[in-house]
């Protein structure tokens, strides 16, 4: 995908909830800059997602910001040729759904795959959504992030009567991903140890490339990442 400019100009918030209080707590953590208006739309895009890192979740104070009934959650991941890998977008848009208890929560790759960010919003719209989210399943905020998806984003909300979006953060740096990586070190030293199964990561094939571009899966893939 070629990238594709997006102008910056002022935003002026919908009234309806948002997800993250932009008091000077959070300001101090993450920066926000506007994408421009498509018609009625807005998209908000979060600039830096770097937070502070003595603080676990970048909600504070006693404001309850949640999503509501009408709103949408689209998490968008970049899309694979292998099936395996774009069918575990699903498996934790389900996880999701079931831990937030989200109304309505779809999945979305930016290219490659289906169901397509366009496709995403209009099953949205079609459950009753008044206002997307769309929040990308990526970890930094490359040009993926800060080109693509913006634009792929308001052209979905064009053909929809531009329905109002706000595109969140990617993970970035946030504490409980030390955690995530931590248990995925020890996990597999225990696997090559022989103490505890394959990781359920590696059990949807996965495969890891050698430098002589072969394919390794499942448990060789495992021991090819310890000793690169």
């Amino acid at each position: 995908m070629h990238p594709v400019s997006v102008s910056l100009h002022p935003f002026t918030a919908t009234p309806a909830s948002v997800l993250i209080p932009r008091n000077a707590a959070v300001r101090n953590s993450i920066n926000f800059a506007e994408l421009g208006r498509a018609g009625r739309s807005s998209g908000n895009l979060a600039m830096n997602s770097i937070q502070n890192p003595a603080r676990g979740s970048e909600t504070c104070g006693t404001e309850d910001f949640t999503v509501g009934d009408k709103d949408a959650v689209v998490i968008v991941d970049h899309g694979s040729r292998r099936q395996e890998s774009n069918l575990m977008l699903n498996d934790f848009v389900d996880m999701f759904r079931a831990r937030t208890g989200y109304k309505i929560v779809e999945p979305a790759h930016m290219e490659l795959a289906e169901p397509t960010i366009k496709d995403a919003f209009g099953k949205c719209v079609q459950q009753g959504a008044s206002r997307v989210i769309v929040s990308p399943y990526f970890l930094s905020p490359g040009r993926h992030w800060k080109q693509d998806i913006p634009a792929l984003a308001a052209e979905a909300s064009k053909e929809l009567s531009n329905i109002p979006y706000i595109i969140t953060a990617p993970l970035g740096l946030h504490e409980l991903m030390v955690d995530i990586m931590n248990d995925r070190i020890k996990y597999c030293l225990q696997h090559v140890a022989g103490d505890v199964d394959e990781c359920n990561v590696l059990e949807l094939e996965s495969a890891a490339s050698t430098p002589d571009g072969d394919y390794l899966g499942g448990w060789e893939a495992t021991v090819l990442f310890m000793s690169i």
